[in-house]
């Protein structure tokens, strides 16, 4: 986000880290905005593709309840709860001004409500930074993203319980999910949300307390026929952050959060919502206008920030806290608290917290062995979605060691080829020199930087042909007019200001001169599972029939298309020659725009 802003205006970190007024990125398609939208989560490039691309969520597959409760934690744990936007929080500094810092107003009520007529705007706008807001950005984004998924996902009003009873005005609106079991609750927009999906029977059970639907009884509102209520272990209580006496043990009395209608299915710019949202930001009528705060759920507790001070708190404990002092102060602390998600270890198990009771008149559900069963093997199989290595964090960007090294080569598990996988004969054999050679191509800090093979006398075999350490020209004069296998190493660059920051890219190729026979290709093919089990880890693959093939623009195009959100400004296919690759169009090194204020001092 802090390379994506517009202008000559440079904002606070805080507004670079939450999110400009409108969004910094648009995507061609729905599918491109869940798959960032996933990224977002914790989600790797690839593990996002396939669940934006698979329908993962429609009601009668079996793993459906177990990913959405995969992704409502996640949203909890990576989606801070706060109401930044309402708040003059963002200063805008002018390069050129000599005076004060002036405070850009709130977001202007009228535009916070035209604004729930485009809820693809408030996606585009979440997954642009790493801000989040109130339960009517969180949720609103968090349905859309179901929809794309494949659920059946339903907007509904709720009215939040207080000391006298419930608010007399809907202001908290939640989301129901229809599944082959039945509607569920998910609320990642509430201030202490549930982590796992409840039911509308029995309970469920999360580190911070248990939740269960129960029919409202006399004193919830009228049309609010089902009420939210928890046995409270710890809590983030919003109303007041700074009472550390609230963090501990609750009572373990059941106490409603709020009354809703199971049947809502609003419209997410229906009458109901705009008058929620008028009165939440309608001032001095709720908290959100009276103090700005950041809430962001930890595993076993939270990290919040008051106008006060910032602590985290976990197992009901305050393990750290400090007391702000000074606008600059509150600010750093800000930036702290949004980062958090970054840089904290991930649980290995999305749902190794979460438990679900039946309630005690239900009959067992029929089939459940098998739902069971199914259940397993999914966390079994998405059990490591998402998780995060520190020591990859700090190269920045996308791509290898980059995408908070979500897809550096060797990360994560190791994907088979779809011609074959293990366990069977294998087509051709490949020489121990081949795999060596890559190794060391690999190795950023070897200079060999290409590899090439070609087939032994019998066909029946790959061997190594020639290796170099010179750019792509080099490579290029390496290939022959036979069958051929090779791959070579690029470094995608970013030059933002003062700075400048390499990191490099493999490309694998599949070489296929015109000259050779169309049999002798169709035989060439069904190899490539074997080959890219030594020639592993690549960015892009491409099929070489001519040198044009291997066109600098090309390569570039396909490898831009193979990052994530954030792309590098150039590429260098030979040492010290630098391709311009601005695809924001923000320009380059001091020209960039998000450098201005740095480049005038």
């Amino acid at each position: 986000a802090l390379g994506l802003c517009r202008g000559r205006d440079t904002p606070s970190p805080v507004a670079a880290l939450t999110r400009m007024p409108g969004p910094m990125w648009t995507f061609a398609s729905d599918t491109a905005l869940a798959a960032a939208y996933l990224r977002r989560l914790g989600f790797a490039e690839a593990e996002a593709l396939t669940v934006a691309t698979g329908q993962p969520l429609q009601s009668e597959k079996a793993s459906a309840k177990s990913l959405l409760s995969n992704l409502l934690r996640r949203h909890v744990l990576r989606v801070p709860f706060e109401n930044l936007e309402q708040h003059a929080v963002w200063e805008m500094r002018d390069a050129d001004s000599t005076g004060s810092p002036s405070a850009k107003s709130p977001t202007a009520i009228e535009e916070r409500l035209e604004r729930l007529g485009r809820p693809r705007s408030i996606v585009e706008r979440m997954v642009s930074g790493i801000g989040g807001g109130i339960c009517f950005d969180l949720n609103l984004a968090f349905a859309w993203l179901l929809r794309a998924l494949g659920a059946n996902a339903r907007l509904s009003m709720a009215c939040v319980a207080n000391d006298e009873g419930y608010m007399s005005t809907p202001t908290h609106v939640v989301v129901l999910v229809d599944t082959a079991d039945g509607p569920v609750l998910v609320d990642p927009g509430f201030g202490v949300s549930p982590r796992g999906v409840v039911g509308m029977a029995g309970q469920t059970v999360d580190a911070l307390g248990t939740y269960e639907v129960v029919d409202a009884e006399e004193g919830a509102p009228d049309g609010f026929s089902k009420v939210l209520r928890c046995q409270r272990n710890t809590s983030r209580h919003i109303h007041d952050l700074d009472d550390a006496a609230l963090d501990c043990a609750q009572s373990q009395a059941w106490a409603p959060m709020y009354a809703f209608q199971p049947e809502g299915d609003l419209s997410c710019d229906a009458e109901e919502l705009r008058e929620g949202l008028r009165t939440v930001l309608t001032p001095g009528e709720t908290i959100f206008t009276k103090k700005r705060f950041i809430c962001i759920g930890l595993p076993k507790g939270h990290l919040v920030l008051s106008e006060t001070r910032m602590r985290m708190v976990e197992d009901g404990k305050e393990v750290e806290t400090a007391v702000v002092d000074g606008p600059d102060d509150w600010e750093k602390m800000a930036v702290k608290v949004l980062s958090h998600p970054l840089v904290a270890e991930m649980p290995a198990d999305m749902e190794s917290e979460i438990t679900h009771r039946k309630a005690p008149a239900a009959a067992p559900a029929s089939g459940g062995g098998s739902m069971a069963a199914a259940r397993e093997v999914f966390q079994g199989r998405t059990r490591a979605f998402g998780s995060i290595s520190n020591k990859s964090i700090a190269v920045g960007g996308a791509g290898q060691g980059g995408g908070l090294g979500l897809n550096a080569p060797g990360y994560g598990a190791k994907v088979q080829h779809w011609t074959g996988g293990g366990g069977r004969n294998r087509a051709v054999e490949i020489g121990e020199e081949v795999r060596v050679a890559w190794q060391r191509v690999m190795d950023d800090a070897d200079p060999l930087s290409w590899m090439y093979c070609t087939y032994s006398a019998d066909g029946k075999a790959l061997e190594l042909t020639s290796t170099g350490e010179g750019g792509l020209s080099d490579f290029k004069a390496a290939l022959g007019n036979v069958l051929a296998w090779g791959g070579f190493r690029c470094c995608a660059v970013d030059k933002r200001g003062h700075l400048e920051c390499k990191r490099p890219k493999f490309v694998f190729v599949q070489h296929r001169p015109e000259g050779v026979s169309a049999m002798k290709k169709a035989k060439q093919g069904p190899h490539k599972a074997d080959v890219k089990e030594v020639i592993f880890g690549a960015h892009v693959d491409i099929i070489v029939e001519t040198s044009d093939d291997l066109d600098e623009q090309t390569l570039i195009a396909k490898l831009q298309g193979a990052t994530g959100a954030h792309k590098p400004n150039g590429y260098e296919f030979e040492r010290g020659a630098f391709i311009e690759a601005d695809f924001y169009g923000l320009g380059i090194g001091r020209a960039c725009k998000s450098e201005n204020a740095r480049n005038d001092n």
